[in-house]
């Protein structure tokens, strides 16, 4: 406990305990025009440890070494010396994200604010750091104290963007592969029926092969191969001519249906002129917006887009179909001359049975290549179907990663468990502190913000209540001390107060506070630093007080020249 009068030195004393633990410098310039360093001897798991700090003429220099168990080290950045002392603690900073979305990590100086309210503006807030530039940072600072996932993780992030960039990737893969696929499949019909009719047809015109070259007859049976022919193929001739005429038939229909659509969309049109002539009658609609025609606004604007897709969607079934005849007539034409050679070889008496066998030969290998291409797109097209369900499932398996990874957080049992057990404790401390007129139905949220009845300690405060702000305060970290010191392992076993407003507090409300506080510390092997100006609070064996030991002008200083040293019967006398 620091105890003494108003400008005798107490904010300088705890600003040079929380400066050796890496809080920036933030002295006046007789301080760091008169002080070189400050000096922390503590104690880590019963080993010793020296911070020394420098004070330098510019209070953004930094420099300070680390003394611990007999080795030295000497760090020229607050990133560096915080690595060092969170490495000697045990503790394993997190990579988090910054406001700015690149990746950051925790100082001494953004933990410490759990554990230290500085004098005037600490007992404004819940938690204030010298600087803040982690994403939600009272947040994250609470999880990594408690040894909790933090909610943004930069590895976390980063494989976030990773994922995004395989799912573009992938997309467009995807979309490639659809491209290929409605290219091979036009004209294909690969169902189960055709394919095995195929396989059929296949196979008897390789045994009509087999059975020309081991004929004996050769005229006859080219003869009779060439009828068979002449057959299907006016069959194929047929059915090709009734698809192509079915077709033709779906494409007009397809046109009338457009047209219909376009004729919709019309009256969709003038309808809406008419809403807007509707509009302009004052006598209607007399305030400029009134949203008497809303509804109707919104039903025009779903009615056009739903047309509009309905129009693109028979544009692109007109196009498929077109190709289609397309194709068709090709082949229409082919079959033709195909039959009309047949029939030649037929009708042709001078023609021998050898001529008649080579046409029937050249007609049924033609015919069978043409099966076996057919049999080969069907076998591709099924290979590019299989291709882009396998995309498409690896696409969903992406999608997964990315929700899994945008929820890291929001789930997070352990830190819920965490929040409700600072509800319990905060009502405790509320109730410590006496702490009036303000509900007990407190809610915290995922950034750690807490209201009370609905209302945040920024708008309690701001209505002139600033002593019911210091006592929620005060509150909340006496709930988070409490709920930290209940793992022994946890290595910051103190809590440092720095002069809280005694004049917004009444003594035997803070007593108490601080009593129990003793109490807590005692159980738990920790640390209370207090600095007061006009409450003395009752010290015991255990308890240090700390007194000015220095002559000053008007009352004992806690700084000062060795000449001007108090003797320890002077100091006393002086308290």
């Amino acid at each position: 406990m620091l105890f003494a009068a108003n400008g005798s030195g107490k904010s300088p004393i705890v600003r040079m305990l929380a400066s050796a633990l890496g809080f920036p410098n933030n002295f006046r310039a007789e301080i760091l025009e008169k002080c070189s360093s400050v000096v922390l001897h503590a104690e880590v798991n019963g080993k010793p440890l020296t911070i020394r700090r420098a004070l330098e003429a510019k209070n953004t220099d930094f420099y300070a070494a680390i003394d611990f168990d007999g080795v030295l080290t000497e760090h020229y950045s607050e990133a560096s010396f915080s690595v060092a002392l969170f490495e000697l603690l045990a503790l394993k900073p997190p990579r988090l994200v910054s406001n700015k979305g690149t990746e950051a990590q925790p100082y001494i100086a953004t933990l410490l604010p759990l554990f230290y309210l500085v004098q005037g503006h600490g007992y404004s807030t819940a938690y204030r750091a010298p600087s803040s530039f982690i994403a939600d940072q009272f947040a994250e600072m609470v999880r990594f104290a408690f040894g909790l996932n933090p909610k943004h993780s930069f590895e976390v992030k980063k494989s976030l963007m990773d994922e995004k960039d395989a799912l573009d990737a992938q997309t467009r893969k995807i979309v490639a592969a659809e491209r290929v696929f409605e290219y091979q499949r036009l004209g294909v019909d690969d169902s189960d029926a055709n394919q095995a009719a195929l396989q059929l047809s296949s196979e008897n015109l390789a045994r009509q092969l087999d059975g020309l070259r081991e004929s004996v007859d050769a005229k006859g049976t080219a003869s009779s191969a060439l009828t068979e022919l002449l057959r299907q193929k006016d069959e194929q001739i047929r059915t090709r001519q009734i698809e192509l005429f079915e077709l033709k038939t779906r494409v007009a229909g397809i046109e009338t249906i457009r047209a219909e659509i376009d004729g919709e969309v019309k009256t969709l049109g003038l309808n809406e002129e008419a809403l807007g002539v509707f509009k302009s009658f004052q006598e209607i609609c007399r305030v400029p917006n009134c949203g008497l025609f809303l509804g109707s606004s919104e039903s025009y604007g779903k009615n056009l887009l739903y047309l509009k897709d309905q129009i693109k969607d028979l544009e692109r079934n007109s196009q498929r179909a077109e190709i289609r005849a397309e194709q068709l007539s090709e082949r229409l034409e082919e079959l033709g001359q195909e039959r009309q050679t047949l029939v030649k070889n037929l009708e042709s008496p001078g023609n021998s049975g050898v001529d008649q066998l080579v046409t029937a030969v050249h007609a049924l290998t033609k015919q069978l290549v043409g099966v076996q291409s057919e049999l080969a797109r069907i076998q591709g097209l099924k290979d590019e179907r299989s291709k882009l369900f396998k995309l498409q499932q690896e696409r969903d398996r992406i999608q997964d990663r990315i929700e899994g990874l945008s929820n890291t957080g929001r789930a997070d049992q352990a830190f819920k468990e965490l929040r409700q057990k600072l509800r319990e404790l905060t009502v405790k401390w509320m109730d410590m502190l006496e702490t009036t007129s303000v509900s007990r139905n407190i809610d915290i949220d995922l950034n750690l913000r807490f209201t009370f009845g609905g209302e945040t300690l920024e708008t309690i405060g701001s209505g002139g209540t600033s002593s019911t702000t210091s006592r929620l305060v005060l509150a909340i970290h006496g709930a988070l001390f409490e709920a930290y010191l209940a793992d022994k392992t946890r290595p910051f076993r103190f809590l440092i107060l720095d002069t809280p407003k005694q004049d917004e507090l009444h003594t035997a409300d803070l007593a108490r506070y601080l009593t129990e506080l003793e109490k807590m510390c005692e159980a738990n092997d920790a640390q209370l630093i207090f600095s007061s100006t006009e409450y003395d609070h009752p010290t015991a064996k255990q308890d240090k007080r700390w007194l000015p030991s220095y002559r000053g002008p008007e009352k004992p200083m806690y700084l000062g020249k060795r000449s001007d040293r108090l003797t320890e019967h002077d100091v006393t006398s002086s308290s």
